[in-house]
């Protein structure tokens, strides 16, 4: 079975993409608030834990939360054997990579909360049949084996107007000043972390350009991927 990565510009409904490729495949699929929230309900009291488990749904955040939450017959928690301190606090700082915010006192630094994202992914990987939406999943991941990395993009102005539809901001120089600072920022955050180019096409199976392919058509591109990694015809 394969995992696969998507990068996606912002605007390039590379998310929507991902959930669709999701339900052809019958993948679970993972983005950066599923892995965000699951971090930030390990800091709750034991009760909470209790009724989080039993109103969860997701196979896939159920599995995730077991990676960092103790249980009564594991009172340590496994990322404990990743040099991580119990409980985990990730501050906005961390989700949003708003400078503004970096003077806010958190329990999980930045070097603290790399590792811990790196081995959630590594773990998931190990799970397969999952597709991870963004926090460099391409680079963790890299060149192992049965893993298909994709890139959504689209034209800049195709990603003004969604950004616009879907943020509801009301002019095309804000909604361009939002798409170009994510861009400047994703791809910072993997040159800083990863030392690769967030750009480079070369560390991508697939480019899909969604200003010129529909979410289905996108999707069916992954789809149409992946079956051929679970059939050995990846030629990876």
């Amino acid at each position: 079975m394969s995992v696969v990565t998507i990068s996606r510009q912002l605007g390039s409904i590379g998310d929507l993409v991902a959930r669709r490729s999701a339900e052809l495949l019958e993948y679970e699929w993972v983005d950066k608030d599923l892995i965000t929230e699951v971090a930030k309900e390990a800091n709750v009291p034991e009760s909470e834990v209790e009724k989080f488990n039993e109103q969860s749904q997701s196979a896939v955040k159920r599995f995730v939360h077991g990676l960092i939450t103790p249980s009564q017959s594991v009172p340590v928690p496994p990322a404990m054997f990743w040099g991580l301190e119990f409980p985990y606090e990730v501050s906005a700082a961390l989700l949003a990579d708003d400078a503004a915010l970096n003077e806010e006192r958190h329990l999980l630094d930045q070097r603290d909360y790399l590792k811990f994202l790196q081995a959630t992914v590594n773990c998931l990987y190990k799970r397969d049949r999952t597709i991870i939406v963004g926090r460099g999943g391409q680079a963790i991941l890299g060149e192992l084996p049965d893993t298909i990395h994709v890139r959504t993009v689209a034209p800049l102005e195709t990603r003004v107007k969604v950004v616009m539809e879907r943020r509801r901001i009301e002019t095309k120089k804000e909604a361009e000043e939002v798409v170009l600072g994510s861009a400047k920022r994703r791809s910072a955050y993997i040159k800083d972390n990863y030392g690769i180019d967030w750009d480079d096409y070369t560390n991508y199976h697939l480019t899909i350009n969604t200003g010129k392919t529909s979410e289905e058509m996108a999707a069916r591109l992954i789809e149409q991927a992946a079956r051929h990694v679970d059939t050995g015809e990846s030629g990876t």
